[in-house]
């Protein structure tokens, strides 16, 4: 008699099929599965402890992910990315050990990303603390680092022990001189400052983003980078539309005509300002690019660009207008593949100033957001998507490779 084969049962399934399994479920399913699952449970943990996000946890639950990958070192070594608030008295907490002990416990840790607790990313802050000691030794060599909470001046020993490969760095709070000496970060290819004044001169950079007031002479310090130069944004946090956006495009565009892409995005600290105004149209200056592959808009306040063909201009709430300001482009820079147009429209009414109720409209942001891909080669058809939610992070090629 031949004798049974044994049937494959999921206790037996190779960790191959676990992985690829666990890839595609949520994060509450892969928290149930390390909870319920030995055999899924492996894997699920490395999924969610690979990227961690504590930038919006309460200060508990900061707290207790420290204690776990301070108790099982295992855990720590599976964090490849992490993003945390802190609070700006942390010199003056018992917790600030517990931190810097969970920190040094992520070996393998390639992109961090420490802001203060409570304040916007790139909001000012005068309060930079000088904690620096708690990522200066730590063992994990990081390739991308994002902070405005450590006062520079404190870490340049950091600098020099992250010099191996650190490729992409965000000094958001940095506008004068940079603090980081010619022999540290060798490697490094991006910079996002608060200034043109803070950009280095004596580096090849390929990607930079300022974030700030705009005024048209910094942007002649990008031609110290024409040679090498394929990205840049620009956040911009102006209070007066005195400088326009085909002006800003015009100075970009003879400084850098090679750029591959670019994104010029009007920030939250802008919207906050009193009034909305429509502007002068644009779509000449991206003729002036030679190679333009991306290009990203988003307004908070433009309310709309004239249209030199048309006698009503090209109104950015409402979606037939934006999608034909959108092509227009596309059609005056046939190298671009894609065009990200968007705005904010719950502040608009009647294009008036409209100031929501606090603890009542606050909540309500409206957003329109066209999007426009070439397929194919230059000059080639264009698919056109609309959304109600603009992302940044999602279409920049700041950060994304």
């Amino acid at each position: 008699m031949a004798p049974k084969r044994r049937r494959r049962t999921a206790l037996s399934l190779p960790p191959e099929i676990c992985a690829t399994i666990c890839e595609e479920l949520s994060r509450k399913d892969l928290i149930t599965l390390c909870r319920t699952s030995k055999l899924f449970g492996d894997q699920a943990q490395r999924i969610i402890y690979r990227v961690v996000d504590l930038s919006r946890s309460t200060p508990r639950a900061l707290l207790s992910w420290c204690l776990a990958v301070t108790r099982h070192p295992q855990l720590a070594h599976r964090v490849h990315s992490l993003c945390l608030r802190l609070p700006v008295d942390l010199a003056f907490s018992s917790d600030v050990a517990k931190i810097a002990s969970a920190l040094a416990k992520c070996l393998n840790l390639q992109e961090l990303s420490i802001h203060p607790e409570g304040l916007r990313v790139h909001s000012e802050s005068k309060e930079d603390s000088i904690q620096g000691w708690i990522i200066t030794k730590c063992p994990f060599r990081l390739t991308k680092l994002s902070t405005s909470y450590f006062r520079i001046s404190f870490l340049s020993q950091f600098w020099t022990l992250q010099s191996a490969k650190l490729r992409l760095l965000s000094l958001p709070h940095c506008t004068q001189k940079f603090p980081i000496f010619e022999d540290q970060l060798p490697h490094l290819i991006a910079l996002e400052v608060g200034s043109a004044r803070a950009l280095p001169a004596d580096r090849a950079l390929q990607r930079i983003q300022l974030r700030g007031g705009t005024y048209l002479p910094e942007l002649s310090a990008l031609g110290t980078y024409a040679a090498s130069l394929t990205t840049f944004n620009l956040l911009r946090d102006d209070v007066k539309p005195a400088i326009s956006t085909l002006q800003i495009l015009d100075a970009i565009a003879e400084r850098v005509p090679d750029l591959l892409h670019l994104a010029l995005i009007e920030t939250d600290a802008w919207a906050q300002k009193e009034k909305l105004f429509s502007e002068g149209c644009p779509i000449s200056a991206l003729a002036k690019f030679t190679r333009l592959e991306t290009l990203t808009l988003y307004s908070q306040r433009i309310t709309a660009f004239d249209n030199p063909a048309l006698t009503d201009p090209y109104e950015l709430d409402d979606p037939v207008c934006l999608q034909a300001f959108g092509e227009a482009m596309s059609n005056v820079c046939p190298t671009l593949r894609r065009l990200v147009v968007g705005a904010r429209t719950d502040r608009l009414t009647g294009h008036q100033w409209w100031s929501p109720r606090p603890g009542v409209d606050a909540a309500v942001r409206r957003e329109l957001v066209c999007t426009l891909t070439r397929t194919g080669a230059a000059g080639g058809e264009i698919e056109v998507e609309f959304g109600t939610r603009f992302d940044f992070d999602a279409v920049s090629m700041f950060w994304n490779d």
